[in-house]
């Protein structure tokens, strides 16, 4: 649960590191529009370039608590097959301190929260491209779901009754035995976003979505991308478990490990949703849990 950075601008960006992009890009930056979006601070936005031509660029200082996450994504969507939706990555550097991702312009907008109809079907399609195009993972040593989990979700084991909530202390003995199980049923070989929030999702005129920040990939069942979306952003009035058993993954999921991923994420989202954190960080971890939260109890009902 890394907290999220400082806010930088492109001015703060080393000179040093500037001219090493230039020298990649073979020309000069000519102007940076700022792209504001997650958690993890650091610098992001579309660098225009003289005589034309842009790219998108990231950067973030290397002491930074998510400097791991972005080279973890330089990795990733370097080895990304061709057919994934996603914009096509260029190269990373690190210079004066600083760590930088570079890649093509994604066309599009990030779409509504509530979901349109029309932008949840493509994010759907999405999910769909990249389970085919990603299973066999393409990457090897990449961690699995349970191991990026670990540390991180494990909490009904622990928790004191007298802290839990009406329906989490009623179930809490069945919490607690599927947490002791969840990471032997929630694996796969299919290379996974693990992030598919709204805001990671791009989806241009012609309602293709491409999905962006690949700092949290993990191998897993292709399934639980899918479980992630309909929990990280707001659904609006329909029901998770219609959209799930509509989907051709979710209908191959199992119904014991979608529940072993629902225990895991609720006890992260539970422990997430006490930490200090900036209000949109906070609300959305509160957004997730509730989610979660109804979801796993509409299944146990």
């Amino acid at each position: 649960m890394t907290p999220p950075d400082q806010p930088y601008t492109w001015d703060d960006v080393p000179g040093a590191l500037v001219r090493e992009v230039e020298r990649r890009l073979g020309r000069a930056a000519a102007g940076f529009q700022e792209r504001h979006g997650g958690f993890t601070g650091g610098v992001r936005g579309v660098l225009t370039l003289t005589g034309g031509g842009r790219v998108f660029v990231k950067a973030v200082p290397a002491a930074s608590g998510h400097a791991a996450d972005y080279r973890a994504e330089a990795v990733v969507a370097a080895a990304l097959p061709p057919g994934v939706p996603a914009p096509r990555f260029l190269f990373s550097c690190e210079e004066a301190g600083w760590v930088l991702l570079c890649s093509r312009v994604a066309p599009g907008r990030v779409p509504h929260e509530p979901w349109h109809d029309d932008e949840l079907a493509a994010a759907l399609g999405l999910l769909t491209a990249c389970a085919r195009e990603l299973t066999p993972s393409p990457l090897g040593g990449l961690p699995t779901l349970a191991g990026r989990m670990s540390g991180r979700c494990e909490l009904w084991n622990t928790l004191d009754p007298a802290r839990a909530g009406a329906w989490e202390r009623a179930h809490l003995p069945r919490l607690a035995e599927v947490e002791r199980r969840w990471a032997g049923l929630v694996a796969g070989d299919t290379l996974l976003h693990f992030d598919p929030r709204y805001d990671n999702i791009l989806i241009d005129g012609d309602g293709t979505a491409r999905l962006v920040d690949w700092g949290r990939a993990c191998t897993g069942p292709a399934w639980a991308d899918l479980v992630c979306l309909l929990l990280q952003s707001d659904l609006g009035p329909r029901d998770p478990e219609r959209v799930l058993t509509a989907h051709p993954l979710g209908r191959r999921a199992p119904a014991g490990q979608v529940d072993a991923l629902l225990v895991a994420l609720l006890g992260y989202w539970t422990r997430a949703a006490t930490l200090p954190a900036p209000p949109p960080l906070r609300d959305r971890r509160e957004r997730s849990r509730r989610a979660t939260l109804a979801w796993l109890r509409a299944r146990w009902a």
